[in-house]
């Protein structure tokens, strides 16, 4: 009897260990997600912060150069959004499958890559003026992160294939969210060199006036809101007993979504090289864009009580406003440009420049900050407690950064748009950066206490494997 119980320990014992084994296969997501924290707390967040108050400080949104602005720009994308993105995808989505993450070793590999490539870049490109020893190393460090993303692209989809379970509307989001990935990761090097390699002050505003925009829309519109909209899709209901929308919406959306991306970026190329009449293309697919996004979020009802209070889920919905306000001003932009700059500030250098660099950034601010950053501290408020074994009953609310990075990104969208029409809307604009620092630096460390706890796996597997005795 006594052998029998040793016996049972053994394999009990075998059994967590390879549990344990599953989840470091999982891709380690803590090293995701922490390495995503502290790139927003140096080249990210805090490196646009400060910037922005050298912006407030010398009253123009050309005090600081176009390198180290993209260069901000570009570690928020890769080294924030990405590395959430691909964290939480390793983790979660083969248990979404059922299945097993293929290529565990790739996985965990794809984050050195993509945290040299991000240094590299981001390091490189910012200090630009240093040489071509930087631009050398800028250029090095987006051919690793493009491996970055290819690997990670091939392990999901094989992760895909390797499950039995039925194709799902939410898998094609994120197919499509990973195809906009990897377009924009090479678009976006191509944009670097040229701009590095750009002979005169006229060349680089010529590429930055033509080129620039698109890949935001790359980035922003097609890789994480496909991204956002399929996790959306995934969560929702299961977790906050929200409706479901029906599978043709979800996929009439996503046609239609895809069709703007391609409206909006090539039309604002045609637009910049062709001439104002191809404007209507570029317009035709920002009110495609507005008004499938629209239809979808509402099908969604985040207006309706969920099943039981989560801290997680004001976040969740505090997101989708933002996003329902960036997309509202990017179809209010005509009126906004040709309208109320035209009567209240003609004088302007924005209404002379027939563009708002200030309007324009305040969209991008509504959508980076206020609908995907939003959703990364909501998303990852619900789930690191539940990866690291932690009762989310008993843990912070998390009204502090929530309310810092609503207030935040109010100031930096309502008062960089009034630097159009007076100067001292500057100050203003330059605190909310600190604001939002200080959400991130909150949430952050709140998650990393949590991340950093040892995890104990007390839950043996009762399903017969190869490894687990059937109970």
């Amino acid at each position: 009897m006594a052998e029998i119980t040793l016996n049972r320990q053994k394999d009990t014992t075998k059994c967590v260990v390879s549990e344990a084994a599953r989840e470091h296969a999982a891709g380690h997501y803590r090293s995701f997600f922490m390495t995503g924290i502290l790139v927003a707390l140096s080249l990210g967040a805090v490196w646009g912060a400060w910037l922005l108050v050298r912006i407030a400080v010398s009253g123009s949104f050309t005090a600081v150069g176009i390198h180290p602005v993209n260069a901000h720009g570009h570690a928020q994308v890769f080294g924030w959004v990405g590395l959430f993105v691909m964290g939480f995808t390793y983790h979660m989505f083969p248990r979404f499958k059922g299945t097993r993450l293929v290529w565990p070793r790739v996985a965990r590999a794809t984050l050195g890559l993509m945290l040299t490539g991000i240094l590299l870049r981001s390091g490189g490109e910012a200090f630009l003026d240093g040489g071509q020893v930087l631009f050398v190393a800028a250029l090095v460090g987006s051919v690793l992160e493009i491996l970055a993303v290819l690997l990670f692209t091939a392990i999901v989809i094989q992760t895909i294939r390797s499950s039995e379970r039925a194709f799902e509307v939410y898998e094609a989001y994120i197919l499509c969210a990973l195809f906009w990935f990897v377009v924009q990761a090479v678009y976006s090097t191509v944009h670097f060199v040229a701009l590095a390699q750009a002979p005169t002050e006229s060349a680089v505003l010529l590429q930055i006036s033509r080129w620039q925009a698109p890949l935001r829309d790359l980035q922003i519109h097609g890789f994480a809101l496909l991204m956002i909209l399929g996790v959306s899709h995934r969560i929702l209901d299961k977790l906050y007993h929200l409706p479901r929308p029906g599978t043709r919406c979800s996929l009439t959306v996503l046609v239609l979504v895809n069709g703007a991306i391609l409206l909006e970026t090539s039309g604002f190329v045609a637009m910049r090289t062709l001439g104002h009449p191809f404007a209507g293309l570029w317009y035709s697919g920002v009110l495609l864009l507005a008004g499938a996004v629209a239809w979808l979020v509402w099908r969604w009802r985040l207006d309706r009580p969920v099943w039981r209070p989560d801290r997680s889920i004001k976040f969740i919905r505090a997101a989708y406003v933002w996003l329902m306000v960036s997309l509202a001003m990017l179809v209010l932009l005509p009126v906004y440009q040709f309208g109320l700059l035209r009567i209240f500030a003609p004088e302007s250098g924005a209404a002379e420049l027939g563009f708002s660099h200030a309007y324009y950034g305040a969209i991008r601010h509504a959508a980076t900050v206020g609908f995907i950053s939003m959703m990364i501290f909501g998303v990852a408020a619900k789930f690191v407690p539940v990866f690291s074994g932690v009762d989310i009953r008993k843990l912070s609310s998390l009204w502090a950064p929530f309310l810092l990075l609503n207030i935040g990104c109010t100031l930096r969208v309502l008062f960089q748009i009034l630097t159009d029409f007076t100067p001292m809307a500057f100050p203003v604009a330059g605190v909310s950066g600190l604001l939002e620092v200080t959400a991130i630096t909150l949430w952050g460390g709140h998650l990393v206490g949590l991340m950093l706890q040892r995890v104990r796996i007390t839950r043996v597997v009762s399903a017969p494997t190869s490894e687990c005795p059937a109970a």
